[in-house]
């Protein structure tokens, strides 16, 4: 069997698929109505997932939606320029200082982002590059309307940031911004639109969201219809069993649709799983055994329960020690099927039954306070 395991294009990697930077634009600006009010409505002009919005048919644009932000600000530069020299200088320092630093070793932030756009002459690819690796907090809402950037980098950059940039913020537009990128015509954007809304907020939910991913499983592009199908799966969306069922009885599988697989966890899912077991790469192997036990209608193994027990027993060690087999295998179960805490948990915890100690580092440990988090009636923050 091949290893057809997906993988996410890194933030620096040009997209052979970019467009002309003339060749798109001219969607309506960001609307911040909330997303959860009303599914479909994500602003005027706006496509809703599995539809094209108007233009992304081939047309040209007519503008690119950057020029007013830039002309604007230009027209305050130019006022202050009047008012405080100083204050324009210092303005066209911040761009310069933004062009020039690299961002590999000076992280970007909202200022940074600002002066880009502030400067006519910055490049799509420089803004991308920023944008790509921007994880400051304030930059949410300069983010937000270049999901309507001509050039597809920025786009996609704007995909893989977005979620970076949340902070404390309602992820109420952020949903939005991204539920638009899924339906981007250019196949990386959508496939980072989809990795974001799947699997990087996969605390947050709702029937748009689910609906948004169910398009996308039909999607042409391979990693962009795994990324949809493994958001449900961590959803514990039952409607794509059936498409599970039929992905898995192939030949060849994606590492991502094993993923879901473990991520859902049906028992029908098992004997299929266990027929993938061999030819991946070594840093898939942990992954598809961890689905193979996610599937099992016995249960996650009790090799694997008896192996933590004794973990905490002899002292729970730490992270760098050999004897953390166990507990490596537990966090590989937990990375997609995160609601299995409270059963391990419990399972856990009766084996270490009249051992104080060991139940006691057991219920302050990480893998008690993710069952807490998922009803598991034992645990307290107290430990």
């Amino acid at each position: 069997m091949s290893d057809l395991a997906s993988s996410r294009p890194s933030p620096d990697e040009p997209s052979d698929r970019a467009l002309d930077a003339g060749a798109a634009g001219g969607h309506a600006p960001w609307t911040a109505e909330p997303w959860t009010t009303d599914p479909w409505q994500i602003g005027a002009g706006q496509a809703a997932p599995g539809q094209l919005g108007a233009g992304q048919d081939g047309d040209a644009y007519a503008t690119d939606p950057l020029a007013d932000v830039i002309a604007d600000l230009a027209e305050l530069a130019e006022l202050a320029d009047l008012a405080d020299p100083a204050a324009a200088a210092a303005a066209a320092e911040a761009a310069a200082e933004a062009r020039a630093a690299p961002v590999d070793d000076v992280e970007p932030t909202a200022r940074t982002i600002s002066a880009l756009l502030a400067d006519a002459t910055t490049s799509p690819a420089e803004l991308a590059d920023a944008v790509a690796w921007c994880y400051d907090d304030e930059a949410l809402p300069l983010l937000l309307p270049l999901i309507h950037h001509a050039d597809p980098r920025v786009r996609r950059a704007v995909a893989q940031a977005l979620p970076s940039v949340l902070g404390e913020a309602s992820p109420d537009d952020t949903v939005r911004a991204l539920l638009v990128l899924s339906n981007d015509p250019d196949d990386d954007v959508r496939d980072w639109a989809c990795f974001a809304l799947g699997t990087q907020l996969s605390e947050v939910d709702a029937p748009v969201l689910r609906e948004a991913l169910l398009v996308r499983l039909d999607d042409p592009h391979d990693d962009t219809r795994c990324e949809a199908l493994l958001g449900l799966a961590r959803r514990r969306d039952e409607r794509i069993l059936p498409v599970l069922q039929e992905r898995l009885a192939r030949v060849n599988v994606f590492s991502l649709e094993i993923d879901a697989a473990g991520a859902l966890g049906h028992p029908s899912l098992h004997t299929l799983v266990r027929g993938h077991l061999s030819g991946w790469d070594d840093d898939v192997v942990a992954r598809v055994c961890a689905a193979l036990r996610l599937t099992d209608p016995d249960g996650v193994g009790d090799d694997l329960l008896d192996g933590l027990a004794e973990w905490f027993a002899g002292g729970a060690p730490h992270a760098s020690d050999e004897d953390r087999y166990w507990w490596s295998v537990t966090l590989q179960l937990l990375e997609h099927a995160e609601y299995r805490a409270p059963e391990i948990a419990e399972q856990v915890h009766a084996r270490l039954a009249g051992e104080a100690r060991a139940t006691s580092l057991m219920l302050g440990s990480r893998l008690a306070q993710l069952a807490g988090d998922h009803g598991w009636w034992r645990w307290s923050p107290t430990y």
